[in-house]
């Protein structure tokens, strides 16, 4: 089954967007562009939205809407709305089609209903007769809703829907073994069809494997998701579909006793003297199993230590004849002041904030940073 998923960052939520949660699956999966012969019978589809609430307060929704393309061109999911059953699981519900605005719009018997976290739903469109040309088709589900006594506005999120060639096919995409020890080799295989460009893709590497069904990758030291992509139709409206596959190293290089550094967590400029850190009186960099970093060093008076954060985190400070300012970016380019202080007490911070430590005569700092993800 086809699974494509909403995802937001809860950090970048907009006020306009969704208050409930959506993922879509189709069946076949993937689907199966109809033949280019009008006279042929058409392929037949099916598409779920799964819907649920995710926030513990109920969100009051006036109608949900899907829009489904149709017509004869690569973007339109199905040649002919009307053939499509749709159908929606929420008792007090109904589904009806707008054909003018070529889409099914969900509505409770009432002005507005109430869908809480207990409350997971689908709307199902079955029987559906998939375009003839082979491309990607962009579903588009509106909801209008509010939360508490807000106005209702209409919240908007799309999802794309590959309709593939009749004889296309990637599947069993296998890593074996999937556990190995540190700096170990693994093999992947997989089954496709001739009718597409295909890519593998994992940390560090892009490479074409289109003429190929399998591939021995060795020396692996961490665990690592590898990616297959299959590339086909149109250039200007290509499919795409991914598959996924993972191996889990014991003992990866974060915990031996010799620590190679790779991807998120190269120290090169994490904990870097720029200029105002003395390294002639010594300084010392760590990183712990990528848990925190501590960084100590002799500081000549002047120009302030700058260190921006990676990720969130929290952080302390020690000082000798120093002060730190703990300060995050503005939208305007600037930055504003979080906290300016002398105390060694621990501080919760953001991606991207930034803290300087000052000496007022030659003095001395030491930094525990502890991240709450990864760097990126």
């Amino acid at each position: 089954m086809t699974v494509v998923t909403q995802t937001r960052d809860a950090d970048t939520i907009a006020a306009n967007d969704p208050l409930l949660s959506y993922s879509v699956s189709s069946t076949p999966s993937p689907l199966k562009a109809s033949p280019e012969n009008p006279q042929a019978p058409e392929e037949i589809g099916e598409v779920i939205i799964s819907v649920a609430r995710q926030s513990g307060t109920p969100a009051d929704v006036e109608w949900i809407r899907v829009q489904v393309p149709a017509g004869t061109m690569a973007p339109d999911l199905a040649t002919d709305l009307n053939k499509i059953s749709p159908r929606i699981s929420l008792t007090g519900w109904t589904v009806r089609l707008d054909a003018a605005a070529k889409e099914f719009v969900c509505a409770p018997t009432g002005s507005h209903a109430p869908i809480g976290p207990d409350t997971g739903f689908t709307i199902q469109l079955s029987d559906i007769p998939v375009s003839r040309k082979v491309g990607t088709a962009p579903i588009t589900v509106t909801e209008r809703s509010r939360e508490g006594n807000a106005a209702f506005q209409d919240r908007t999120t799309v999802f794309n829907l590959g309709k593939f060639p009749a004889d296309f096919y990637l599947r069993n995409f296998l890593c074996e073994p999937s556990i190995i020890a540190n700096g170990g080799d693994v093999k992947l295989t997989w089954e496709r069809s001739a009718n597409a460009t295909y890519e593998l893709l994992y940390p560090g590497v892009d490479r074409d494997v289109t003429n190929r069904t399998s591939l021995d990758i060795e020396g692996i030291k961490s665990d690592t998701t590898f990616y297959l992509r299959a590339t086909t139709g149109d250039p200007t409206n290509p499919v795409v579909r991914i598959l996924t596959t993972q191996v889990t190293v014991l003992r990866p290089d974060v915990e031996v006793g010799s620590l190679t550094v790779h991807g998120d967590t190269v120290l090169n400029g994490l904990l870097a003297a720029n200029g105002s850190v003395d390294l002639s009186q010594g300084k010392e960099v760590k990183l712990f199993s990528d848990l925190h970093v501590e960084g100590t060093g002799n500081l000549r008076p002047g120009s302030p230590w700058n260190y921006e954060f990676p990720c969130d985190g929290i952080f302390t400070v020690s000082h000798t004849l120093t002060s730190h300012r703990l300060l995050r970016p503005t939208g305007s380019g600037g930055w504003s002041l979080v906290v300016n202080a002398n105390d060694n007490l621990p501080y919760p911070v953001r991606k991207g904030w930034r803290l300087e430590i000052t000496a007022s005569s030659s003095g001395h700092a030491s930094m525990l940073f502890y991240p709450f993800g990864a760097r990126s």
